[in-house]
């Protein structure tokens, strides 16, 4: 059984919730945005998602090299790298860099393209949880019940 409520017509039109304040957001590009996505590591290091490898217009065989900086890692174009796109266009992530990131199999990661620098930018998702919180802070955005 579905019970109505009448409608109080004396009532008037009904109130629109004031907007939420939204931080200042800085301006940018599509190119400063670029392609960012999630994708899982497999049990053998590799990126799951290929799509960062088309956009960047790698192919199987393609030499790459690797870096880490404080909590992120790099994978970039080299002629000569120690790495390769592998034959079904996968990323493999280097032992290394995965023990410096603290990523195990199974983990997402947050991945960005840089098409201006042939590189790949990968981010731990704790990493992106403290920047964003940060963010959050710094914009006096504070979490509601």
């Amino acid at each position: 059984m579905t019970v109505s409520h009448p409608i109080d017509a004396a009532a008037g039109p009904p109130q629109v919730p004031p907007a939420l304040p939204m931080p200042a957001l800085p301006e940018l590009s599509q190119a400063d945005v670029g392609y960012w996505l999630i994708t899982t590591l497999d049990d053998a290091g590799r990126l799951a998602n290929r799509s960062p490898v088309r956009a960047l217009g790698w192919t199987a065989g393609q030499r790459l090299q690797a870096s880490v900086h404080p909590a992120i890692g790099y994978v970039s174009r080299a002629d000569t790298g120690p790495l390769a796109v592998a034959a079904r266009g996968h990323v493999r992530l280097p032992a290394a860099m995965r023990h410096r990131l603290g990523l195990a199999c199974g983990d997402r990661v947050l991945v960005a393209v840089r098409l201006e620098q042939d590189a790949l930018v990968v981010y731990p998702l704790p990493i992106v949880a403290s920047l964003l919180t940060a963010f959050e802070a710094s914009a006096g955005i504070t979490s509601q019940p």
